[in-house]
């Protein structure tokens, strides 16, 4: 009996135990669960604060260290929340948008006096601008007989500054001084494809190439088309507009089209270039992604046979299916 009751008493203390270091642990789990959830609350809300981009795929998260540098005073701002930084003699303005703008007088000097000239764009001359955190940027001025308001420019700025992809050549600032509208676009040192296949100095693309160049275009239109919110059309591709990095991979450039689009969402007149035009926008004035993508095969038989399409590529093709 004896033995039985002591089995008892040592069953019973077993299991209080047990129990006891059950409690404790569901205890700490559900302490550890509410400590968990709020990092992650305070988390989302310093993120709030911080000036990112977020659109898609191939999203770009990035702040220089030139942002808040004394060198170059740039100012963050946008209808969001906005966040005061102090820097050394000046104040820089970070908003959600996370589009730096820059100083007129900055870009004067970068650009010595805008004498720095790259080529003739959609909207207006491109600059390129050596500027003093190190970087080198294309600085385009948009030409001064545009009806745009301040208004629409910088709705403007915030709808181009959510495209960021690797096969395009991204947004990064923007300057709206001295009646001045300028937008800063990432410097390709390598030009555009159109110089690389009819330039007199160029040597001839290899074909591995003119394949990557392909692709890299595909995936650029294919992020305007299904990644981008809202899908943009481009309306515009082009051998000029192709432009290439230091690696030589393409990236799409020249959203002058694109922007109108994003905009007013339709248009009455022709837009687009002779030979990349496809004949049923032509005929019905609805340009569609379809559009975008005639352009595209355009671009593919120019690639392959290294004619230009307004100098008798068409002809050329059709004499060669025939």
């Amino acid at each position: 009996m004896n033995g039985v009751s002591e089995g008892l008493i040592i069953g019973t203390t077993v299991g209080v135990v047990i129990g006891v270091l059950l409690a404790v642990g569901i205890l700490l789990c559900m302490r550890y669960r509410c400590s968990k959830a709020q990092i992650r609350s305070s988390s989302s809300r310093r993120s709030s604060m911080i000036p990112i981009r977020t659109n898609g795929v191939n999203t770009c998260t990035v702040l220089s260290n030139s942002t808040t540098g004394q060198d170059s005073p740039r100012e963050f701002e946008d209808r969001g929340v906005s966040l005061w930084i102090e820097g050394p003699g000046r104040k820089s303005l970070i908003s959600a948008s996370g589009i730096p703008k820059y100083a007129y007088k900055e870009l004067l000097k970068a650009t010595s006096n805008f004498t720095t000239l790259l080529g003739q764009g959609a909207f207006g001359p491109v600059y390129k601008a050596d500027m003093s955190s190190g970087e080198i940027l294309a600085v385009k001025v948009l030409a001064n007989n545009s009806k745009q308001g301040e208004k629409e420019f910088h709705n403007e700025v915030l709808l181009l500054g959510r495209l960021h992809h690797r096969n395009l050549v991204n947004l990064v600032g923007y300057c709206a001084e001295k009646g001045q509208h300028i937008l800063l676009y990432a410097y390709m040192p390598n030009g555009s494809l159109a110089s690389h296949l009819y330039g007199e100095n160029s040597a001839p693309l290899r074909w591995h190439l003119r394949v990557n160049i392909a692709l890299d275009v595909a995936r650029g239109l294919e992020y305007l088309h299904d990644g981008a919110v809202p899908p943009v059309v481009h309306r515009d591709i082009k051998s000029p507009n192709i432009l290439l990095d230091q690696s030589m991979r393409a990236r799409v450039a020249d959203f002058g089209l694109s922007r109108e689009e994003m905009l007013t969402r339709n248009g009455a007149n022709i837009r687009g270039t002779y030979g990349y035009l496809d004949p049923e926008y032509v005929s019905s004035r609805s340009f569609t992604k379809k559009s975008d993508v005639y352009s595209y095969g355009v671009l593919l038989f120019e690639l392959i046979a290294g004619r230009n399409p307004q100098q008798g590529l068409m002809e050329y093709v059709e004499l060669t299916l025939g």
